[in-house]
């Protein structure tokens, strides 16, 4: 009798686990916002907001009307790119509304030239836009908009908050909203290019870069050091020590340089990558600083 229970114990053990159905990821409602100090790990600034309090203190980006695409890959090895934007336009399809980027990066100090923001969602999934395509981005790219509302489940929208770009009408032939795959190599450098791997191809595909379930945005700060206001020009490591002793950018070291170091340490202490500018070795920005520098020249 007990050897004839087995298989009973068996079926049963199928029965349960062919009932068991990995849950979908659940809608994100709130916000992760950090911007991290020149070290890239250390946490300088961040804050936490949820949908209502965005829809309600900043700019409402989307019309609740027009649809956006992300093409997804043409699985055609002749033609990956697809500048005739005519393949695979509906990978992804919505009508949404949602918050701009920027307008969120703002919350923490914001980006810099250079700078880099990473969009991770809940899961761990992560891509990263330079501080280009999120403050100045091509119009066929269009602004980035972490969606929160879509026409179909609005507030309730199950793959919230989702990355989309508002992209124009310019490169389509339709005269639709796409982000395409050539609008992807057109706008966005290499090392953020997605890609769908099929086992013997790496077909662009643009929907990859629309994360959805977002959790939180983290600005991670370039350590190349931008112009030191009111200059124009960045400043210069002409010996490349890595060391920025041409601070006002005009070809060599001279006492101007000495002279807008000390006017501006406050906003090269809060703006620029502290190494390069620590000119004494002692990790922070000060009149020390100023002195070695001089005694450079």
């Amino acid at each position: 009798m007990m050897v004839g229970r087995r298989p009973l114990v068996i079926l049963a053990l199928a029965i349960l686990l062919a009932m068991v159905v990995p849950g979908a990821a659940a809608q994100t409602t709130s916000l992760e916002l950090i911007r991290y100090s020149w070290d890239n790990t250390t946490v300088a600034a961040s804050t936490t907001v949820n949908i209502s309090w965005m829809k309600s203190n900043l700019p409402v980006m989307g019309d609740g009307v027009t649809h956006y695409h992300f093409q997804g890959p043409t699985f055609i090895s002749t033609d990956l790119w697809n500048s005739a934007e005519d393949v695979n336009l509906d990978k992804i399809n919505e009508t949404i509304k949602g918050t701009a980027i920027s307008d969120l990066c703002e919350l923490v100090g914001g980006m810099r030239p250079g700078d880099e923001v990473q969009v991770r969602a809940a899961d761990g999934f992560k891509k990263r836009l330079n501080y280009t395509n999120v403050y100045a981005p091509p119009a066929r790219q269009g602004p980035p908009v972490l969606a929160w509302w879509n026409a179909r489940d609005g507030e309730a929208y199950k793959d919230g908050m989702r990355l989309f770009f508002l992209a124009d009408t310019s490169s389509n032939p339709r005269g639709w909203h796409v982000f395409g795959n050539e609008d992807m190599r057109t706008c966005l450098s290499p090392s953020y290019w997605h890609y769908f791997w099929d086992g013997e191809t790496n077909y662009p595909s643009a929907a990859g870069l629309s994360i959805s379930h977002v959790a939180r945005l983290e600005i991670f700060p370039s350590s190349i050091p931008i112009p030191v206001p009111p200059q124009q020009v960045a400043p210069g490591d002409w010996n490349r020590d890595g060391k920025y002793e041409d601070v006002n950018g005009n070809g060599r070291s001279d006492f101007a340089d000495v002279v807008l170091f000390f006017n501006q340490m406050t906003w090269i202490a809060a703006n620029e990558p502290i190494s390069a500018f620590d000119f004494n070795n002692n990790s922070r920005i000060d009149f020390a600083d100023v002195v070695r520098l001089f005694e450079k020249l």
